[in-house]
């Protein structure tokens, strides 16, 4: 009797030790579909819902496990117990002092939500993690290392944070990649995106460097996209690294043949007007390579515009002038890939030939007469007329028609001269003076009329020195005699004084048209 009041006052009084939200140890004492009985040393067993065990923990517990558990309730005697409880506040726990330690632990993703994620840490708490802490878009299910930024165990809030590792992780790779690289380098990468002065492209994970749109290729590039497109893998030279700014110069042309280099002078290529400027005409060769056709040599006939000879997109032949590298400059002439319509000036004009034309230039030495869409003539003011002039403006405006005779044809000097006042003189009886240059072709012969028409025999008679074949039938002593005076050209009573006849550097050449003062501008 004594025995059994001792034993029932033992559990009375074990049973009174257990009070609500006390966390007990107990032993496993039965699993069924009901739930997990416990022995937590009550007068009767604990009983553990399956809501109040994690799944997780349930498919490996068996009888005789211990367990630490939550006194959650007590009704009609029986004890409810949780486990979930004990967990979450030992998870919290370890929270608290992870972020006193300010210690790395892993976090799960567990799900996509406005500006963020939610994370799982210790497989219990889940709290907010900002997008700007991952590099691109993370998976849910993957594992990664943060840190406790902001916890709040009453009001059960929880975030994470990656920033400090990222930096970290961010400054190890790049010490990495950077002891990699070296200028002079050539690298393959992948065009990230594009910008108007140039493309990003990724190197490594860590590391993207910026291709120049001067750097893109030979040819002029207006436009990035003309070129390249976001996701292109692209080969390129390191230009220069400068790892205290984290910058990468990449070159692509670098990498490319320079088509410059393979280009002679002299040579004709085939290519297409792409832009015309008031100095000339840029043209884009077959090669790849755009040239400038300085407006002097766009044609043999004279021009004010380039758009009054050729339009953008025009097939172009060209001759190629001058290279240089060092500025990236060719430059081309079509006319030298065109006949020289001064080859064929006799056949077109003679001396004591009557012509008509408009006056296209107004100059203190004399005027300039246009003949046809590729010859002009110079009219000295000596030739203007009868009556002494002061200016050319005092008779005639640009553009005036006018009639004149030609006096004289030089093709070394690729000039033509031609007289008002000797208009309608009849200079058919009297030989032409002829002076001989000795260019083939007729080319480099001037040929002067004193009076009368020029004839075949006078061009051919130009082109042999006539008077040293005769003397070498000569006697001596007639070698020996003072040579003749040179024969001058016939000039008006009125034009005594020489300052009459301007000076050949005040006289422009009347040329064929089209050639440049200033062959060296380029614009």
């Amino acid at each position: 009797m004594t025995n059994e009041f001792n034993n029932l006052l033992e559990e009375d009084l074990a049973g009174r030790s257990l009070a609500v939200g006390q966390v007990v140890d107990g032993t496993v004492v039965q699993i069924s579909e009901d739930g997990v009985f416990v022995d937590i040393g009550a007068k009767s067993e604990g009983h553990l819902e399956l809501d109040q065990i994690f799944q997780e923990e349930l498919a490996t517990l068996k009888v005789g496990d211990p367990v630490k558990v939550r006194i959650i309730k007590k009704k009609n005697g029986e004890y409810h117990l949780s486990k979930k409880s004990v967990d979450y506040e030992a998870a919290w726990n370890l929270l608290v002092a992870d972020r006193k330690e300010d210690k790395i632990i892993e976090i799960k993703v567990v799900e996509k939500v406005k500006n963020g994620y939610m994370a799982e840490a210790y497989e219990l708490l889940q709290g907010f993690i900002h997008h700007t802490n991952f590099k691109g878009r993370p998976t849910v299910g993957d594992v990664y290392k943060a840190k406790i930024l902001d916890l709040n165990r009453k009001a059960r809030k929880l975030v994470f944070t990656r920033r400090d590792l990222l930096e970290k992780e961010e400054t190890e790779s790049l010490e990495r990649d950077f002891g990699m690289l070296q200028e002079g380098m050539v690298i393959e990468g992948q065009v990230e995106k594009l910008s108007p002065y140039g493309a990003f492209v990724k190197i490594t994970d860590t590391l993207t460097g910026l291709l120049h749109i001067s750097e893109f290729s030979f040819d002029h590039v207006k436009k990035p996209s003309e070129v390249l497109k976001a996701g292109d893998m692209v080969q390129a030279k390191i230009l220069q690294i400068d790892k205290d700014k984290k910058k990468i110069s990449l070159s692509r042309k670098a990498t490319m043949k320079d088509p410059l280099m393979t280009m002679i002078p002299g040579e004709e290529l085939d290519g297409k007007v792409e832009s015309l400027a008031e100095f000339g005409v840029f043209v884009k060769m077959d090669n790849g390579v755009t040239g400038l056709v300085h407006i002097s040599e766009i044609s043999h006939r004279r021009c004010n515009h380039p758009s009054e000879v050729v339009s953008v997109g025009d097939p172009l032949r060209v001759k190629v002038l001058r290279i240089q590298p060092e500025d990236r400059r060719v430059s081309l002439s079509a006319k030298a890939c065109e006949r020289d319509p001064w080859t064929e000036v006799y056949s077109r004009y003679s001396v004591g030939q009557r012509v008509e034309g408009n006056v296209t230039q107004l100059m203190q030495s004399g005027m300039v007469m246009k003949l046809d869409e590729f010859f002009e003539a110079f009219i000295p003011i000596s030739e203007i007329s009868e009556e002494r002039i002061n200016h050319p403006n005092d008779m005639f405006e640009e553009g005036a028609e006018t009639a004149g005779t030609i006096i004289s044809i030089d093709t070394a000097k690729r000039r033509i001269r031609v007289s008002l006042r000797r208009v309608d003189e009849s200079i058919t009886d009297a030989p032409a003076e002829v002076k001989g240059i000795g260019d083939a072709g007729g080319m480099g012969t001037e040929i002067t009329a004193t009076a009368g028409r020029v004839t075949l025999g006078d061009i051919l008679g130009s082109k042999l020195d006539l008077t040293n074949v005769a003397g070498k039938d000569k006697p001596a002593k007639e070698e020996a005699k003072a040579p003749a005076a040179p024969v001058a050209e016939a000039a008006p009573a009125e034009e005594a004084a020489p300052a009459e006849e301007p000076a050949p550097a005040e006289e422009p050449v009347a040329e064929e048209n089209g050639e440049a003062a200033d062959e060296s501008s380029e614009g």
